[in-house]
């Protein structure tokens, strides 16, 4: 079974990135649970120690499971891998961090706000969760079938990570995937080490019982005309480095996805 995590707060960008769950909950075998972290509030407002601030903090955490009961509740309707939510109080990220170190999780999602810039992807994967997060990450901006999955295959490293991740949370799935690379120009060695770890990312991804197909074209340097292709997709994967440059491709071509990107970290 696949677990997953979804970061909510009281906002169309997590209601999106539930229902992005749930749609991967209807093509595999998947656990999905939400947890809302309620912001602690600024400093001198919560008064008192011990009895009183832990009444505080409970009455912190009331508050947010009213405050995310609607979201939630029109999505378990029609879900039902969707687990009761957990409503932490405290600081996000630092919580957030700290569930992703203590529990096992196969997927880590969270809807995006705009306006979403390179300088902003940037700064997410910078933090200290997703410096350390163990599992992929799947950054919803917008919601489309998931009637396939594009896997961009932008050097060697990066394909092999793919392969190795979705060999574990793609494994049986029905929704295909597609292997998009392009040729390195003025380097035959590149180039045929890159085809070589697609043919064997391929058998591999098929062994673990996916559907593979390959496709050329794909540039290393994203422009409008190039990423146009991926608009439709429900889902595009990248291979990202734990502290990727401002101007890597990796972060250009995450910033043109206007789906969902799933980032596998290496």
């Amino acid at each position: 079974m696949i677990k997953t995590m979804v970061s909510i707060e009281v906002d169309l960008a997590s209601s999106l990135a539930v229902r992005f769950a749930c749609q991967l909950g209807g093509v595999m075998d998947m656990e999905i649970l939400p947890v809302y972290v309620k912001e602690s509030p600024p400093p001198g407002s919560a008064m008192g120690a011990g009895w009183a601030s832990r009444t505080w903090e409970k009455e912190m955490v009331q508050q947010g499971k009213a405050e995310i009961a609607e979201l939630i509740s029109a999505e378990m309707d029609f879900c039902p891998v969707l687990a009761e939510p957990r409503v932490i109080y405290g600081d996000r990220e630092t919580e957030l961090y700290k569930i992703t170190q203590v529990d096992r999780f196969d997927l880590f999602v969270e809807g995006i706000h705009s306006p979403w810039t390179t300088g902003d992807i940037y700064k997410r994967l910078h933090t200290r969760l997703y410096q350390t997060l163990p599992s992929p990450a799947v950054l919803v901006r917008s919601l489309r079938k998931i009637d396939q999955v594009q896997l961009l295959c932008l050097d060697v490293d990066g394909t092999r990570s793919l392969t190795k991740a979705f060999q574990r949370i793609w494994k049986n799935c029905s929704v295909p995937l597609v292997l998009k690379y392009s040729e390195i120009d003025g380097d035959k060695a590149g180039t045929s080490a890159l085809a070589e770890a697609i043919d064997e990312a391929r058998s591999l991804l098929v062994e673990s019982g996916c559907t593979v197909s390959v496709q050329d074209g794909l540039s290393l340097s994203p422009g409008e005309d190039t990423s146009a292709t991926l608009d439709a997709c429900g889902l595009v994967a990248v291979a990202v480095h734990r502290s990727p440059r401002k101007d890597s491709p990796e972060i250009h071509w995450i910033g043109r996805v206007k789906t969902a990107s799933l980032l596998v970290f290496h």
